[in-house]
């Protein structure tokens, strides 16, 4: 990091290509503190008003103007929204939704990645706008389209069609083989040919393996379409770092889409019932791809919301901690959505930094807060990287998108069942890295995988049993190694590898709220069982970490039963995890598992407060408190706030919201 941006997502030309607004809104982002602003990602119409006229003239003025006044600009590729004379003209390029009719042109991304004219088109629009723009010195960064990704089972156009097929027939090679792998002869499913292989409409019972790899192939066109565009914009001059914005969601592969991009960009809306969610996928962005820039591209000021507000609370001092918190675990920006709230339109009731007619918020003093903090921070956090412990926890948008086609669990949702794992370690000083499947264990000697449906993602699992055998602790489970990458079941195993690698026996499983029970763990506490009950039985070397017992309402053929266990592999080990514990239990494996690896835990604090490590050429903490309570943290030795220039050690109070850049003396 070099320095750190306070942004917004900035549209002049929703005001008119004259520019009416600009110089009102330099005069508020200037007392602000704003240093860049994310422009033209839904401009295309006013780049290309029609096939092949081009106008950036206005472009070119807003870039000059805010370079002369001190902001910098991230330059959008505009894809997302192809004017209406392409559409009229190319109808073929718009997506063909679940229900087979074509989407209408207004909305956002309603053509599809996968035709070629489209393509076309988005290159040749990124391919001027890179000539004109690539060696402007106030364009710091490039943004691909926007929050790019399939929320339903996508487009069904002819187009998706043929790739998919394609894509099959160099996966299996022959129908049998597909029809092998899918277990099709039940219900009489086989095909005889790669192109009677259907779009797995919702309105059919799809089979499970059929809707998980379309949406694959979603996502990696999707993810394609982004590398073209990046390699159109470096092909014609651009050595700026490119990103393309994406949202909390599996269904699109973070890490597919951003391999061949040079930032992690990221979006999120959270609210006070939910602000803690967005520091996982913070962690999560940092540890993507660790030697490239992270920024956090777009969250509200306040409400979010399109014709109407939502009913969130927002409360004072919410904008603060939000805008903060990127900066915490590593990110060198934040921009809010949107500068000036439209007049009109699709998101007219968004939070916005300035309204419509040009007035502050009610928190813009929040935002003045934040800039003093950066200006006084911003060394440190320069010469800084968030930590990354030697405990991790895996993340993986392969199982996402498993889950999203046989859930396993009725109404088992990944993403909040992930977040909610990593919440069980707020305040214990073991707060994980967040990494996915394909990313190195060089750096770990503690990895948790709750809920990783399969190994079977490159060569995890046998990287995974290397790093056990050399001295790994893996705490493995519930629902982990189930399935293998077909999303069938192992036919000699419940397990890919755990069985095999541990010699523990799985006698069985079921969902955790077909036979109500407790669960007793080995340091005396007690909870419900959660997700999952698996039963395990032990041979020599094995240890119990836990055991089923009945409620008080009903008796349980759980009765006594181990839930749990630490299962020696070479010199290290496993911890098989039968059913989900509660956030208490699940500090105490951790530990557990800490003192089996050797390490020690770092700074603890109260549940709602965050203790986030930077290290570099100067070493220090960030705190922050995400709930909206006063909260305290218990410090390892005298820091310096950067601040207020207090000394501090001991216990270190925080009040709501409150945010902290400590340097350690």
């Amino acid at each position: 990091m070099k320095k750190t941006y306070l942004g917004a997502a900035f549209y002049p030309e929703v005001y008119g290509k004259d520019l009416p607004t600009l110089k009102q809104d330099i005069e508020f982002m200037k007392k602000g503190g704003f240093n860049v602003m994310r422009i033209a990602e839904f401009s295309w119409s006013c780049m290309e008003p029609h096939d092949g006229v081009y106008d950036f003239e206005w472009l070119h003025t807003i870039v000059d103007t805010l370079a002369e006044n001190g902001i910098k600009t991230i330059m959008c590729t505009p894809s997302a929204t192809p004017p209406a004379w392409f559409t009229k003209k190319y109808p073929e390029a718009l997506s063909i939704d679940e229900s087979g009719r074509r989407k209408q042109h207004g909305a956002r991304r309603h053509c599809c990645s996968n035709v070629p004219v489209y393509r076309e088109y988005s290159c040749r629009i990124a391919e001027k706008l890179a000539k004109e723009f690539a060696n402007d010195p106030a364009v710091i960064g490039w943004q691909l389209d926007n929050e790019i990704a399939t929320f339903d089972r996508g487009c069904s156009c002819p187009d998706c069609m043929r790739a998919f097929h394609t894509r099959l027939r160099q996966k299996f090679g022959s129908i049998e083989n597909l029809n092998k792998a899918w277990n099709l002869n039940m219900w009489s499913q086989a095909y005889e040919s790669f192109e009677d292989i259907p779009h797995p409409d919702e309105r059919t019972w799809s089979n499970p393996s059929l809707i998980s790899e379309y949406t694959s192939f979603n996502s990696d066109s999707h993810a394609d379409f982004m590398r073209i565009q990046a390699e159109t914009l470096r092909a014609n001059g651009v050595t700026a770092p490119i990103g393309t914005d994406m949202m909390p969601f599996f269904l699109q592969s973070h890490p597919k889409t951003t391999a061949p991009l040079d930032v992690i960009q990221f979006n999120h809306y959270n609210t006070l019932d939910n602000l803690w969610v967005s520091t996982f996928w913070f962690n999560y962005c940092q540890n993507l791809k660790p030697d490239v820039p992270f920024w956090n591209t777009e969250t509200s000021t306040s409400f979010n919301g399109s014709a109407a507000i939502p009913a969130a609370r927002y409360p004072l001092g919410f904008c603060r901690i939000n805008t903060l918190l990127p900066f915490a675990f590593g990110s060198e920006m934040n921009c809010y959505w949107l500068w000036r709230s439209h007049p009109s339109g699709h998101e007219l009731m968004h939070g916005s930094v300035i309204t419509t007619q040009g007035r502050p918020l009610y928190n813009f003093n929040e935002i003045e807060q934040v800039s003093a903090l950066l200006d006084k921070s911003e060394d440190f956090l320069a010469s800084t990287k968030a930590g990354r412990p030697d405990f991790a926890m895996t993340a993986s948008c392969n199982t996402g998108i498993m889950f999203i086609a046989s859930p396993t669990v009725e109404k088992f949702d990944y993403i909040k069942k992930i977040t909610e794992a990593y919440h069980s370690f707020f305040g214990t000083g073991m707060l994980p890295q967040v990494i996915e499947p394909c990313m190195p264990l060089d750096d770990v000697k503690v990895l948790y995988s709750p809920y990783l449906m399969t190994l079977e993602e490159g060569d995890f699992a046998a990287r995974l049993e290397k790093w056990i055998n050399d001295g790994g602790i893996w705490i493995a489970g519930p629902l982990t190694d189930i399935r293998n990458s077909e999303l069938a079941k192992y036919p000699d195993s419940p397990y890919g590898i755990l069985e095999r690698i541990t010699g523990i026996y799985n006698d069985f499983g079921m969902s955790a709220a077909s036979i109500p029970a407790k669960v007793v763990w080995n340091s005396g506490l007690v909870g419900d069982t959660d997700v999952w009950t698996d039963v395990f039985t032990l041979t020599d070397g094995m240890e119990s970490l836990a055991t089923y017992y009945s409620n008080d309402i009903e008796p349980s053929p759980l009765d006594g039963l181990t839930a749990a266990a630490f299962c020696p592999v070479g010199k290290g080990g496993v911890i098989v995890l039968g059913t989900q514990p509660d956030a208490a239990a699940m500090a105490e494996i951790a530990r557990y598992a800490y003192a089996k690896a050797g390490i020690d835990p770092g700074v603890t604090s109260d549940s709602n407060v965050l203790a986030i490590e930077r290290i570099g050429e100067r070493n220090g903490l960030v705190l922050a408190e995400v709930e909206h309570r006063a909260g305290s943290v218990q410090l390892d030795g005298s820091y310096r706030d950067l601040a207020t220039g207090n000394i501090h050690s001991g216990t270190v109070e925080l009040r709501p919201y409150g945010f902290m850049v400590l340097e350690k003396l």
